[in-house]
């Protein structure tokens, strides 16, 4: 099985844990949550608190330059075992200047520890300071995750501080959130505060009442009544937050990757198993479920006239082809008439 950010970075934390430090750090990709964790957790723990006055330089790439960079890491440490360069915001030093890293990889100070943070930039690994820094450092690309994945993102994470959360109550943040995994992270224990003395079980209602949903109304809860295709519950839903209330750029995206998953699941999931399926489309299990009860509810033409629809509504969200004065209220309404009445074959609308 392919590695993902999420073991790397766990990979890199056990190997400081247990004392295997390497001398260059070159982390790097489009998702800075992994890029942080790794970078906070060896700031926290390769240098002493009281030492780091004399020990511990953290750098900021839009002030120094890669030769900056490099004389602080060749100071030997004076009260430590190491001494300690953590460079943020790597990316804003010019990208040429890190061939500079290949002469110090080839050479490099054994008692300093140094942590390049890139944000939001894949690095090119056929640089030849790429392929050095390999030989004798650690290079982790932190990669964004997949809308799907999110909801396992979740699990895993309250549960590895020993809470649990029900897995719609999973999607259900998932919703709200979006793959932003420093916002998720922040949200999660929030509700893990929230769970009162034994408690251990984050379910809907938490997430509904510590995130800052509406109580009467949310994405989420709209989306399953569409699944559902309990045309009074959707149709009563899109009327509460008829107006202005509508908030279909956090709407549609729910919609749309429900659906897009739909269709994958009709293409290739259909006729294996639930842990096959959960394993292909990469989500848990309780997923898999939803969609092969969908499956009765929408055939395959119906599934992709409702992201036509959604694609539709997406642009007239954004003032396209859209009447004067038409609210995102008016827009919902119609979007899920539509959606709830389509056959795919034939609609007139």
């Amino acid at each position: 099985m392919a590695k993902t950010s999420d073991s790397d970075a766990k990979d890199i934390i056990t190997d400081v844990k247990a004392g295997k430090l390497k001398p260059i750090y070159l982390l790097h990709g489009e998702e800075p949550y992994y890029i942080d964790l790794v970078a906070n957790y060896l700031e926290n723990n390769v240098v002493a608190e009281e030492n780091k006055d004399f020990d511990f330089s953290v750098l900021y790439g839009g002030e120094v330059k890669m030769q900056d960079v490099l004389a602080a890491v060749s100071s030997y440490p004076m009260m430590s075992d190491y001494r300690l360069v953590v460079v943020r915001e790597a990316q804003q030093i010019r990208e040429k200047d890190y061939d500079l890293l290949q002469l110090y990889a080839k050479k490099f100070n054994p008692k300093a520890v140094l942590v390049m943070c890139c944000k939001h930039k894949k690095l090119d690994a056929r640089k030849a300071y790429f392929k050095e820094v390999q030989k004798v450092g650690c290079i982790m690309e932190s990669s964004k995750i997949y809308d799907n994945q999110v909801p396992t993102f979740i699990v895993n994470y309250v549960r590895e501080r020993g809470k649990d959360i029900k897995d719609s109550a999973a999607q259900m943040l998932s919703t709200y959130v979006g793959p932003n995994l420093s916002l998720l992270a922040t949200e999660c224990d929030k509700l893990i505060l929230a769970l009162k003395g034994e408690e251990k079980m984050i379910t809907e209602d938490i997430v509904q009442k510590i995130v800052g949903m509406n109580r009467e109304f949310n994405p989420y809860e709209l989306l399953n009544a569409v699944i559902a295709k309990d045309v009074e519950k959707a149709n009563t839903l899109a009327l509460l937050v008829a107006g202005d209330k509508a908030e279909l750029p956090t709407i549609i995206p729910a919609f749309f990757s429900f659906f897009q998953n739909l269709m994958v699941f009709y293409k290739y999931c259909r006729n294996v198993d639930e842990n096959t399926a959960a394993e292909k489309m990469g989500v848990r299990p309780y997923f898999v479920r939803q969609y092969r009860d969908a499956t009765s509810r929408y055939n395959g033409f119906q599934v992709l006239k409702t992201i036509s629809i959604l694609r539709e509504y997406d642009m007239k969200s954004k003032g396209v082809d859209v009447m004067p004065g038409t609210t995102n209220g008016q827009l919902l309404q119609e979007m899920i008439y539509k959606i709830m009445h389509c056959n795919g074959r034939t609609d007139v609308f």
